[in-house]
């Protein structure tokens, strides 16, 4: 396993990043403890030591599941989580309501402190909030030790990019602009370089749209998009090409994020994934799968 250090930190977290948004159940596919507990223990057997979770995902439940997968372990790794968005519907950036949200995070944790804390999902809540309260109390509880390094994460790069202009962060999340299908992230990694700030880039599966059968009806991908990538799976299929594998290599691959977060969804998905994070990228089959998007 190959290990990033965080620019101005000595946080040090593995390129593959375990996303533990499953655990809270909100595939097409469901995960039982005993799965939880085994894909735990082995990422950790197989050097993964970043982890990724929040309150939004199954409103709790996948922070609860990865604290008790964790154990003791969870004073062993590098764990992210996020505050203000609770629920489909649900923000609240309050100072009142982040510490309260970071307190429980450390104690489902065990923890004095948490390494990593993200506003959730920015965009869909007031720049004004995140500048003026929700950053200034991530900031204070750095101060006092109970976090390592704060940021953001949000889909809209021009938006991470101005905040992160704004307000002086450790960190940026992005998710699904760094894929097959999207390759967005690719030009704004060296400006937040240039700030100083580090990059995860998350979900190289597009929560799901990038495999056969899992994903969810809640994706936000337009029907449009849909259609397109219903038409990719069927093409890769009768070229026996197996997207999953080629979505995850391509990403692992790229230089432009410090670590990459995959949502794990079973342990037999992360048997594949380690499998091939160390196999050769297929370079073939990834060039194949970007021809066939871009000429449908």
């Amino acid at each position: 396993m190959n290990y990033n250090q965080l620019l101005n930190h000595d946080l040090t977290i593995s390129e593959f990043g375990f996303g533990a948004s499953p655990f809270g159940n909100i595939y097409t596919q469901k995960l039982h403890d005993d799965d939880v507990q085994l894909c735990v223990e082995t990422a950790l057997e197989n050097g993964i030591n970043y982890f990724d979770v929040a309150p939004y995902y199954g409103k709790g439940l996948a922070e609860k599941r990865l604290a008790k997968a964790l154990g003791k372990n969870s004073q062993k790794i590098i764990l992210s989580t996020k505050v203000g968005r609770y629920d489909h519907n649900e923000f609240n950036f309050s100072a009142e309501s982040i510490s309260q949200s970071i307190h429980h995070s450390l104690s489902l944790f065990s923890r004095d402190h948490l390494d990593i804390v993200f506003c959730h999902d920015i965009e869909f809540v007031d720049s004004d909030i995140i500048l003026n309260s929700a950053l200034p109390t991530l900031e204070k509880l750095k101060q006092q030790g109970k976090i390592r390094a704060i940021g953001i994460s949000g889909y809209p790069l021009p938006l991470l990019y101005s905040i992160a202009k704004q307000f002086p962060l450790d960190i940026i999340l992005s998710y699904s602009q760094l894929t097959l299908i999207n390759q967005n992230l690719k030009s704004y990694s060296q400006k937040f370089h240039d700030l100083n700030v580090n990059v995860i880039n998350a979900s190289p599966f597009d929560m799901g749209l990038l495999t056969q059968g899992n994903c969810p009806a809640w994706h936000p991908a337009s029907q449009k998009l849909k259609n397109k990538i219903a038409t990719l799976l069927e093409k890769c299929a009768q070229n026996e090409i197996k997207i999953e594998k080629s979505a995850f290599q391509y990403s692992l691959n790229t230089n432009n994020a410090q670590s990459h977060l995959t949502g794990i969804g079973s342990h037999k998905q992360l048997q594949h994934c380690l499998q091939w994070y160390y196999e050769k990228k297929d370079a073939s089959a990834i060039d194949t799968i970007i021809k066939l998007f871009n000429d449908l």
